[in-house]
Order: structure tokens, then C-alpha cells, then sequence
């Protein structure tokens, strides 16, 4: 998949200073405006809503939504878009918890009511600048009591775990497209699409976050191209498989940039930004990846794993005996140092499942890409080829840690054997990597695991027979507790998956 730039760098650079001063700011960067909330403690109150993207825990917005007036909504093209939003505690004490923000995603509309003035229940009503916040989000910034509060808000850059989504809906020749899980600036300003058999097809915006074109596209493979309102786009080549039906969903391993990055994507790179580190990339395991299976993290066949073909084998300095394995990192090729970048490729999200050891035969900078001080990605084949050209075999890039998107909660093998317990840990979100583990049988105390190997936990322990649990923390301090989560018939091999996953 290949991402597109306009040959313009400063109009990128005009949106980031128009977006934060499109009302009236206070401080630099800061609009003023009001918040209120809605659909009860749980937000269930909040799904649906005029952006389309129906039940908002599994579509992945959570609870941290709002529903915008209409002066924000702009007729849904500010669908998706995210907002910090700060109690002004200064105009309003009594309600406001000091110091707090959150940031929440436009999901919905909330709609003038000119039966009321809008200073007394017309909160909506243009011109005002408001946000009916999911009341969990509310809460994060307000006193329950107060109901309603005066808000400091900004425009900021969204992010969001996996690719973009397409659900597919309409019927015979008309497409009814929702696109959904957009990071960046959150929201699109344009779409096309082109199926294996035609041309690209301009498509229109039916309602909120939903794109239409009348186009007999079943069938085909259909490759989208997404404009986002930061003016970068993103081409998501065959994402939708010829076999595809109306009411399934495709996510993309590929997302847009943040919407400084856009800046710096514009300006190839050149210098790389605080969050960016410069390193370099190769790729190896062959065009189906297959050749990446096991690995030093111990993860075993990937496909099966869930970790599929968007990996990487780190070189020591990242890899930390094995500390970072599970770690997500999105990475870019850099163009202002290399001509073997993919023309106007974008940034992609990998895994990391395996190490790059040092070849101290050759030099660092001839053949041993992944000695020691090199910060170095041997990436999958097909993770590489969305970023780089093939016969270059090497490109200088430039890497973020980024929080890891996992489907499920996460999954205890367990092997070992006797009373030797070798539990292997993946599917981990969040941070991706783990900090430390321990293990409780139904008859014994919470024990201390250590690091085996990669992502493989060690005890010696007489746990066989007995139901287990265990205690999490990842490498951002979050402890998870998942109580028998394996069952007394466990047997070695077996494995458990969870309902329980890190949050941050």
C-alpha cells in the first residue's frame, strides 16, 4: 500500500495552524467552548449516532466519544475527528476537577434545539461550540452535579490500534462504504475506488462517515484511495478480497499519519521529529513470510498466532534479550536519505517476534545491518515491500513505538513439564511486552516467573491438576489479574485464551 503527498509541503503545514484556530482561541492552540453528557455511566446511550459507526466498543471508539454541535459537526465531515477537551476550572470552580483533560472522538450530532436560547438548554444551537460528552469521558473533567461546564478544547491528532476499516454495505450496483478507525486527523475528505476490472470512481459522502458510488463491484478485488482533511492519501491496495460480501468489514494493516506528521511526511523526513529515531530495514521469509515462523520470541507459527505477516526480527540494541518482544513499531522509509523508498509510501505498523543477531564478520555498514549500535528492523517481506523498493534490499527509516492492536485478550500456552511450568505469553496489546508474571494455583501462593526465553516464562512449581491464574504487568506498569484462567484438566501444550487485554 502506497500513500500519496501533495507537491505542496506548506499546505500541510497551513491545515495544522488553521485546524487549531478555527474559533476564537484563548490560549495558543485553545478554543473556548461548553460540554455536557449523555448516554448513562456504561455510555451505552452513546452507540449508533449520526456518524454511522454503530456499536462504539467493538468498532474500537470505547467510551470516549462526544457528540458534536453542529458549528463543529460541519454535516459529518468532522466525523472521527479527536479533541483534548479541559475543564476551564478559572470560569467555573465548582465543577470542574482541576488539571484534568481527556480526549474523545466525534462519533455523533448533538442537534440545535431552538426552542431553547442557547445559554439556558440550547447548548446546541449554532453558533455555539459544544461537545455532549459520553459520560464516562465527561466525568474525567467534570463534577456530576454541575451538568453542564465550560470547556477548553483543541484539535488533536487521533490515534487508533490497527489499520483503517471498511464495512461494506449497499446492495447490487450501489456501494455503500463505511470507513472507520481512521487515526491522524480522524477525518476524510475524500474517497475513490477502483475494482480489479475498472477505472477509479470518485465517491460521495452519503451521511457521517459513510461513502457511496453506484458501481457493480461484486466480485472484484476493490482497492480504496483515502484523502484525509490533513490533505494526505492513502492508497489501500485490493484491502477488499474478489470474494467479499455485503456487510463484512476489512481493516487494513495500514494507517495515516498524525497530523504533525503529515508535516514532516511533506517535508521527506528531513529532520526527523521528537517520538521518530532513525534506523534501517531489511526484510527476509520470503514473499508469504513463511520464513519468519518461530523466531526468538517464541511466538510459533504466526499466522495461527495472530501476529500474520506484519513482523520484524529487532537487532540486539532493540530487541533487549528479549524484553521487547511483542513491541509495535510503526516505520517508515526515509525518503530524504534514499531514492529506494516506495513512491510516496507511508508508514507501517509491525510486530516484534524475533531477533536480528549480529554478523561480526562484516561491517556494520557492509552486511552487518544488525550489529551492535544499529538500530535495525529485518521486517517481513510484505511488511517491508509496502515501504520499500525490492531490489534496494536495504533503506534508511525512521521508527516510533506505537501501542499494539490485538483481537482477543491474551493467550497462556503452557508447557514445561513434571513440575517444571515454561508458559509461553502472546497476543499481548498495549505496550506489547511484559515486565513481569506470576502464577497462582488453586492450592499454592502467587509465584515469581522469569524470563526463559523471548516470550517464554519459567517456574518450578507442582501446579498439574490445579486451576491457574495469573498477574500481568506490561512494561507500562499496568497489572492485569486473570484469576483461572487455565482449568484444573489443563494438560502441557495447551493453550488459554483470555477476555482480558491492557488498556494502555
Amino acid at each position: 500500500m502506497e500513500i500519496t503527498r501533495s507537491s505542496k509541503p506548506w499546505s500541510f503545514l497551513l491545515f495544522v495552524v488553521t485546524a487549531a484556530s478555527r474559533f476564537p482561541a484563548t490560549t495558543a492552540g485553545w478554543s473556548k467552548g461548553s460540554a455536557t453528557f449523555y448516554g448513562g455511566s456504561d455510555a451505552s446511550g452513546t452507540m449508533g449516532g449520526a456518524c454511522g459507526y454503530g456499536n462504539l466498543y467493538w468498532s474500537g471508539y470505547g467510551t470516549r466519544t462526544a457528540a458534536l454541535s453542529s458549528a463543529l459537526f460541519n454535516d459529518g465531515a468532522s466525523c472521527g475527528e479527536c479533541y483534548q477537551v479541559a475543564c476551564d476550572h478559572e470560569s467555573e470552580a465548582r465543577w470542574c476537577l482541576p488539571g484534568k483533560s481527556v480526549t474523545v472522538t466525534a462519533t455523533n450530532f448533538c442537534p440545535p434545539n431552538y426552542e431553547l436560547s442557547g445559554d439556558d438548554g440550547g447548548w446546541c444551537n449554532p453558533p455555539r461550540a459544544h461537545f455532549d460528552m459520553a459520560q464516562p469521558a465527561w466525568l474525567r473533567i467534570g463534577i456530576y452535579k454541575g451538568g453542564i461546564v465550560p470547556v477548553l478544547y483543541q484539535r488533536v491528532s487521533c490515534v487508533k490500534q490497527g489499520g483503517v476499516r471498511f464495512t461494506m454495505g449497499g446492495f447490487e450496483r450501489f456501494l455503500l462504504v463505511l470507513i472507520s478507525n481512521v487515526a491522524g486527523s480522524g477525518s476524510i475528505k475524500a474517497v475513490w475506488v477502483k475494482g480489479t476490472g475498472t477505472e477509479r470512481m470518485p465517491m460521495s459522502r452519503n451521511w457521517g462517515a459513510h461513502w457511496q458510488s453506484p458501481a457493480a463491484l461484486v466480485g472484484q478485488a476493490i482497492t480504496f484511495g483515502v484523502t484525509d482533511t490533513a490533505g494526505q492519501t492513502v492508497v489501500f491496495q485490493n484491502v477488499v478480497p474478489a470474494w467479499w460480501r455485503f456487510g463484512q468489514a476489512f481493516t487494513s494493516n495500514i494507517q495515516l499519519l498524525a497530523l504533525f506528521d503529515v508535516v514532516l511526511v511533506a517535508a521527506c523526513f528531513a529532520p526527523a521529529r521528537a517520538g521518530w529515531s532513525q534506523g534501517s530495514a531489511t526484510f527476509y521469509g520470503g514473499a508469504d513470510a513463511s520464513g519468519t515462523m518461530g523466531g526468538a520470541c517464541g511466538y510459533g507459527n504466526l499466522y495461527e498466532t495472530g501476529y500474520g505477516t506484519s513482523t520484524a526480527a529487532l537487532s540486539s540494541v532493540l530487541f533487549n534479550d528479549g524484553a521487547s518482544c511483542g513491541e509495535c513499531y510503526q516505520i517508515a522509509c526515509d525518503a530524504s536519505k534514499s531514492t529506494s523508498c516506495e513512491p510516496g509510501a507511508g508508514a507501517v505498523t509491525i510486530t516484534a517476534t524475533n531477533v536480528c543477531p549480529p554478523n561480526w564478520a562484516l561491517a556494520s555498514n557492509n552486511g552487518g545491518w544488525c550489529n551492535p549500535p544499529r538500530a535495525h528492523f529485518d521486517m517481513s517481506q510484505p511488511a517491508w515491500l509496502n515501504i520499500g523498493v525490492y531490489k534496494a534490499g536495504i533503506i534508511p527509516i525512521l521508527y516510533q513505538k506505537v501501542r499494539c492492536s490485538k483481537q482477543g485478550g491474551i493467550r497462556f500456552t503452557i508447557g514445561g513439564f513434571n513440575n517444571f511450568e515454561l508458559v509461553m505469553i502472546s497476543n499481548v496489546g498495549g505496550p506489547g511486552s511484559i515486565q513481569s508474571v506470576s502464577i497462582k494455583g488453586e492450592k499454592t501462593e502467587w509465584i515469581q516467573l522469569t524470563r526463559n526465553w523471548g516470550a517464554n516464562w519459567q517456574c518450578n512449581a507442582a501446579l498439574v491438576g490445579q486451576p491457574l491464574s495469573f498477574a500481568v504487568t506490561s512494561t507500562n506498569g499496568q497489572t492485569i489479574y486473570i484469576n483461572d484462567i487455565v482449568p484444573s484438566w489443563w494438560k502441557f501444550t495447551m493453550s488459554f485464551t483470555s477476555n482480558q487485554q491492557f488498556t494502555y
